[in-house]
């Protein structure tokens, strides 16, 4: 059997190959992280989690004849959903957990499990047509991801209900955890006609309003940038010309 030894020199070669490819590998990964949370896209997901979280505290039952008073509609994830569209998944879940900590720090009575149930609920529903949006543009997708995305948000919804958002809030006004589990056993099927009405309007709220935000988050981005690299310029050329003076 032949044995191949490999001599220091080409060991050495290969680890110096090995930490340089290692050193590109995490001035990459630091590279994309810089690229994505930019200034123009850190403003938007703070003005998008101010708007959501406003919205959110206007919120109003959408079944009346319902026999559960806490089921009610609120447009603050419209602007989670925009957010994912136009400025990704990421962002999008950035912006959908930050308007709920910022209500159950505020106005929230069940100790975060009910905004915890919120997440849980909504990410499934804006991340697949987030994701998918990103690499295939175009209405027909916004449709049917959309679509799916309520579907799935339906399907989480049955489970959380059951094991926390009833739970949490007959706990919260004087109940227990498990009346809360009976209770959604009850009524599950006005819990799940609610987030199915609930998905349709945010749905078309959102699909109104993405256009217009998309056109301005898209000027205001080419602004920034265009300002920006007009300053790294400037500045470059300031350096350059101290250095010809330096020689002189």
């Amino acid at each position: 059997m032949d044995v191949i030894q490999q001599t220091p020199s080409a060991e050495t070669a290969e680890n110096a190959a090995e930490n340089t490819s290692a050193g590109k590998e995490k001035k990459t990964a630091k590279q994309i992280f810089a690229n994505y949370f930019t200034a123009t896209r850190i403003a938007y997901m703070a003005i998008f989690t101010a708007i959501s979280y406003a919205i959110g505290l206007l919120d109003f039952a959408l079944l009346p004849a319902s026999p559960v008073d806490f089921l009610k509609l609120d447009f603050s994830n419209v602007f989670v959903l925009i957010g994912g569209f136009a400025l990704g998944p990421a962002a999008g879940t950035v912006i959908a957990v930050l308007k709920e900590l910022l209500h159950a720090i505020t106005v929230g009575h069940t100790a975060f499990i009910g905004e915890l149930a919120n997440i849980l609920m909504v990410l499934p529903y804006m991340l697949l047509p987030a994701i998918i949006y990103k690499k295939y543009k175009g209405i027909k997708t916004v449709l049917w991801t959309v679509a799916v995305g309520c579907v799935l948000q339906c399907a989480f919804s049955m489970p959380i209900n059951y094991f926390l958002t009833f739970p949490a809030f007959s706990q919260a006004f004087g109940g227990t955890w498990e009346g809360g589990k009976q209770l959604f056993v009850n009524v599950w099927y006005w819990a799940l006609l609610f987030n199915f009405i609930k998905c349709l309007c945010v749905s078309a709220a959102a699909l109104l309003l993405y256009k217009p935000l998309s056109r301005l988050i898209k000027f205001t981005n080419e602004k920034f940038t265009g300002a920006k690299r007009a300053k790294k310029h400037k500045k470059e050329q300031t350096e350059s010309q101290q250095v010809c003076s330096e020689n002189k």
